[in-house]
């Protein structure tokens, strides 16, 4: 076992493996248990990732989140967790790249580009609910999944046509496919064997979504007109081929579909768990909006969020050195006792007082590196979400919302939200 850097704060002793399995298993109780014995700062190391430093304090969430880009990068961190990720895409590079990476996403996936298609995302949503099973328990992450990408393929990627559409939205299925939840990060390169398997394993998955990509980009190179959609945007931009685009988008496409997909399951979770929230979600007012946000906050989608320390930096009283990852843990943050009264308590009804900046509330992130499909998720929410819930009345298997497990970076339900859907 490697010998603990002396710069580094304490933490769980076990071996890489034995830490990397169990925090996938129970992320919420592991992380509970290495702050309970090594404080709010502390040193854990996975597989494929190691060391990083979990900083769960309150007041070091925004500092840290804002601090300039050069002194604590998202990008070069964000590739120690998924090292597949391309260092030109927004989602992998950091600035300048960053933002030139960013610019075409944001117009394509802004208010004035979504909001108009509330409509259809309400059709494509009241589709797929009345395809489900009935009758019967089914996993709900993986149909939703479905829906988010043929969301994301119709309605982003502008992909109108029937047959090429329904092929990306299995190429898309097939690149993120897993089976299970293997309590493995992400392996890359310099993780040996690991990464070489890893390697090839994402670039046969990625193939074919790849050549869609890059094939849609050079159609729309051919228009005099390429659209104002994430394709046509990068097309616009120029200085890229098909291949180039494709390689950006691929991470950005994940990024964008995969926390989706977990955000509208536990919302749709929590509505088969609940008749108050399923009224006030079918309803889609203001309390719909509380019940998302409580939602996201016991279940965010995502891990964490991540900063590479350029410079030496002081946190919470440890001087950490540069080059360091440190991991903010959105679950850990979430149910802070600090910043929220009755944390593990579903309560929708603590926002109507809040102040949306106070306490660290970050399922989009935060800073320079919010999460660009966000304003998209939020017309999930308000769209799809009552459509469904139009169509099928949904009851869950469990008395609870299943608990977290990690898959990759993001956090899913244990069993894939097993629901049982009737007509209405």
């Amino acid at each position: 076992m490697p010998r603990p850097d002396p710069r580094l704060p304490p933490g769980p002793q076990a071996g890489a493996l034995s830490q990397t399995v169990a925090l996938h298993r129970d992320p919420l109780g592991t992380l509970r248990a290495a702050q309970a014995r090594h404080g709010d700062v502390f040193t854990i190391r996975l597989a494929t990732a190691r060391p990083l430093v979990i900083v769960t304090v309150p007041e070091e969430v925004r500092p840290l989140l804002h601090a300039d880009p050069g002194a604590a990068r998202a990008g070069s961190a964000r590739r120690t967790m998924l090292p597949l990720a391309s260092p030109r895409s927004s989602w992998g590079a950091d600035e300048p790249r960053h933002q030139a990476a960013r610019a075409p996403l944001e117009g394509a996936l802004g208010a004035g580009a979504v909001d108009p298609r509330r409509d259809a995302i309400a059709a494509i949503a009241e589709r797929h609910a009345a395809a489900w099973p009935r009758g019967r328990p089914f996993r709900l992450l993986p149909r939703v999944r479905t829906l988010a990408a043929e969301l994301f393929v119709r309605l982003v990627l502008r992909i109108e046509d029937d047959q090429r559409a329904a092929a990306a939205v299995t190429a898309l299925r097939r690149m993120l496919w897993t089976p299970g939840n293997p309590p493995l990060t992400v392996p890359g390169e310099g993780d040996g064997l690991m990464g070489a398997i890893g390697r090839r394993a994402f670039d046969r998955r990625h193939a074919p979504l790849s050549r869609l990509v890059a094939g849609e980009a050079g159609r729309r190179r051919a228009l005099a007109d390429p659209g104002d959609d994430v394709l046509g945007s990068l097309v616009r931009a120029g200085g890229r081929t098909g291949e180039g685009i494709a390689d950006e988008l691929l991470v950005v496409l994940a990024a964008a579909q995969e926390p989706a997909g977990i955000a509208l399951t536990r919302v749709l979770e929590r509505a088969a768990q609940s008749e108050a929230a399923e009224a006030a979600l079918a309803r889609g007012d203001g309390s719909a909006d509380a019940v998302v946000r409580e939602t996201l906050r016991l279940h965010p989608p995502l891990l964490a969020t991540l900063r590479r320390l350029a410079a030496p930096r002081e946190v919470a009283g440890h001087r950490l050195p540069a080059g360091v990852v440190v991991m903010l843990p959105v679950p850990l943050l979430h149910r802070d006792p600090r910043a929220f009264a009755d944390p593990d308590a579903f309560r929708p009804d603590r926002w109507a007082a809040a102040d949306p900046d106070a306490g660290p509330f970050v399922p989009f992130g935060c800073g320079a590196r919010r999460c660009v499909g966000e304003h998209l998720s939020r017309a999930y929410f308000a769209s799809a979400v009552p459509a469904i819930l139009s169509r099928v009345r949904l009851r869950a298997v469990g008395a609870e919302p299943e608990p977290m497990v990690v898959r990759g970076t993001t956090l899913v339900p244990r069993r894939s939200a097993l629901t049982v859907a009737t007509l209405r």
